[in-house]
């Protein structure tokens, strides 16, 4: 049942080098505070491939739905996007079917 399952938006973005600064703005101003502003956002991760300079994007959220409505919302900001130097190369709606995090103290040390 997909209402059931904790969903993903997954993107792979080409990035122009020559628009960096622009893009840090669009991350940090706009889509950050957007995506935290969605129902059912539960969190989210922007990401850049050192080797290849392409984006990557997980946003996780509570539901298919909840996904489904972010998704279209990054769809109608391509010409914002493409303005800061910022190309969809996939963007695709998943089911997180397994989560790992670090135990409890994981990484920490004791004195």
């Amino acid at each position: 049942m997909k209402g059931a399952a904790v969903h993903a938006l997954v993107g792979i973005w080409t990035m122009d080098e020559a628009l960096s600064d622009e893009q840090d703005r669009l991350i940090h101003r706009e889509m950050m505070p957007l995506a935290q502003a969605q129902p059912g956002f539960r969190s989210g991760y922007w990401m850049v491939d050192p080797e290849t300079g392409k984006g990557h994007i997980t946003m996780v959220f509570d539901s298919y739905e909840s996904v489904s409505r972010f998704r279209t919302l990054v769809e109608s900001r391509t010409r914002q996007a493409a303005l800061a130097g910022v190309t969809s190369d996939m963007l695709s709606t998943v089911e997180v079917i397994a989560v790992a995090s670090a135990p409890a103290g994981a990484g920490t040390r004791s004195q």
